[in-house]
């Protein structure tokens, strides 16, 4: 946004609502009460899939929630995995085979029966587009799918594929089994991957077309207009009595300023997923309608534990708490992040254990350079020179250079940041030319395994020394450790930091009902509810 354009942003945010009699003070712009159950949502842009295959991000992901039902969805408060169209589940006592009970009302908006059937093929089809399913590795638990995420990687080479391991028992029984027990399994699918699709065939993998797409959920796709995507309530859906709302509308807009003068002007009730500059977003949270809220996306600092002394804990603990993560959400990324003291926010509740506050990673200097010492680096003498790898981004090197700042002053260990462009950025990661390396990962559920998986996923290594090349089939790999299976060994361990997390931004109108924000930024269409009769409360 430039200068002039930050400036007119600015002008409307102070003067919105001073010269009529519609827009109270309290509240972002202007506010005319709906009369019918019309939903108009500004997602960051359009919908460019409705293929729950294929949908990455919003506002792909939120209409595929609303068009498709999976097993389970979340409670958009607490994130617990509610019944859909599974009405109950049960496990073995190992948490390895899952078993779902499909209700028998469940119906596809062509007034066909949803059953177990369905989900098979749609989680074969998913697997079978592979890496373009941008999710794809969620399903990699499942036995038969390809990747066995706790085999060693001359195992997964040597090993046939087992049987799939999701089974249709029944037109309305669903069994599946898992490579690593996972207790946490229902919240998993109610990820929109494990949605399924009506198709006959596992093998088709081309994308649902918008035309007669047949759908599954409280929702169905009734059009596109210009810049709109229309959804209708679907007259199918087994729940339909508990819908409030009659139409969704998703309103592209183009940019953030966009998005802000449509709400401003009452063309839209909210705004999500849009790109807010520092200085909007500090006039904007002084209104009711503004709100802010913790987002599972951490950035994160990871060891190449294959090096030492990196390969010693009280180093990696040393340089964990040598770092003031408050400071460099406050004051080098303007508060608009959150520090994180651990891998996953405490937010991101569901069937998760609770963290105890003693693990959580704060800084400590003087446990810092005891740590360092005991390692036989006093006062950091002797110790190499950190190689940091970041990709190239302004925010990034902004924090890396407040890190490599406070380990010299904490520590005295000099570090040096590498900054590398993506394509040569992954190549140096896959490669393992590193020291430490930025990552960063979106959290797709609250699935503790699935997201230490994620968190911790293998990067082969070459054994070839001091190389700089791409991982080839036949290179030789080095095995690493086994992944930690709770976030409280992940953090002993310590074999990546936890820098902070971001947070997501949003103006809702104060008629909207049950459109609330969570972690995962994934809000419930099906209990939103325009109050068509809302009034502001006097004082």
């Amino acid at each position: 946004m430039g200068v002039f354009a930050a400036l007119v942003v600015v002008a409307s945010l102070l003067f919105a609502g001073c010269f009529t009699d519609t827009a109270p003070s309290s509240y972002y712009g202007k506010i005319v009460v709906p009369r019918v159950q019309e939903f108009r949502w500004s997602d960051g842009g359009l919908p460019q899939t409705f293929d729950p295959a294929f949908a990455a991000a919003p506002p792909d992901t939120d209409a595929v929630r609303a068009l498709f039902e999976g097993l389970t969805e979340y409670d958009p408060v607490t994130l617990a995995p509610l019944p859909a169209v599974a009405t109950r589940w049960e496990s073995s006592p190992d948490a390895r085979v899952w078993t779902f009970y499909l209700r028998e009302d469940a119906k596809w908006s062509n007034g066909e029966n949803v059953t177990a059937a369905d989900f098979v093929r749609s989680w074969q089809r998913t697997l079978k587009i592979g890496p373009l399913a941008p999710h794809t590795d969620l399903l990699s638990n499942i036995e038969g799918s390809g990747a066995n995420p706790a085999a060693p990687n001359a195992e997964k080479q040597h090993r046939s594929i087992p049987t799939f391991g999701a089974e249709a028992v029944s037109d309305h029984v669903l069994r599946v089994r898992l490579h690593e027990s996972d207790a946490a399994f229902p919240a998993l699918v109610a990820h929109p991957v494990f949605r399924p699709v009506k198709v006959l065939d596992a093998n088709t993998t081309s994308r649902l077309e918008a035309d007669h797409l047949v759908s599954n959920g409280a929702f169905q796709l009734s059009g596109k207009d210009g810049d709109r995507v229309l959804l209708e309530r679907a007259n199918t859906y087994w729940d339909g009595a508990s819908v409030s709302l009659q139409r969704v509308s998703f309103i592209g807009s183009a940019d953030a300023e966009d998005a802000l003068a449509a709400y401003r002007t009452g063309d839209v009730d909210a705004v999500t997923n849009a790109a807010f500059e520092p200085l909007a977003l500090k006039l904007l949270s002084g209104y009711k309608d503004f709100r802010r809220s913790t987002f599972g996306a951490l950035t994160y600092y990871s060891f190449n534990t294959s090096r030492a002394p990196f390969d010693d804990v009280r180093i990696r603990q040393a340089l964990a708490i040598a770092i003031d993560r408050e400071r460099v959400s406050q004051d080098h990324l303007g508060g608009a992040t959150e520090a994180a003291g651990k891998f996953f926010p405490s937010e991101m509740s569901g069937e998760k254990p609770v963290v105890n506050q003693d693990e959580l990673i704060e800084q400590d200097i003087t446990e810092a350079r005891a740590l360092l010492a005991e390692a036989g680096f006093p006062d950091g003498a002797g110790f190499p020179t950190i190689r940091l790898l970041i990709n190239r981004n302004d925010q990034q090197r902004i924090v890396a250079q407040a890190i490599a700042a406070m380990w010299r002053s904490v520590l005295g260990v000099d570090t040096e940041v590498v900054i590398k462009n993506w394509d040569e950025y992954e190549i140096a990661v896959r490669a393992g030319d590193y020291d430490v390396v930025r990552r960063g990962m979106v959290m797709q559920t609250t699935d503790e395994l699935t997201n230490l998986r994620m968190l911790f996923e293998r990067e082969t290594v070459p054994m070839i020394a001091n190389s700089v090349v791409p991982t080839k089939p036949g290179d030789v790999a080095k095995a690493e450790a086994p992944v930690a299976t709770t976030e409280n060994e992940a953090l002993k361990e310590l074999r990546a930091v936890p820098i902070y997390f971001a947070s997501s931004f949003a103006l809702v109108k104060p008629y909207v009902n049950g459109f609330g924000g969570n972690v995962l930024d994934a809000p419930s269409l099906k209990r939103t509810r325009m109050n068509t009769v809302w009034t502001e409360r006097q004082p």
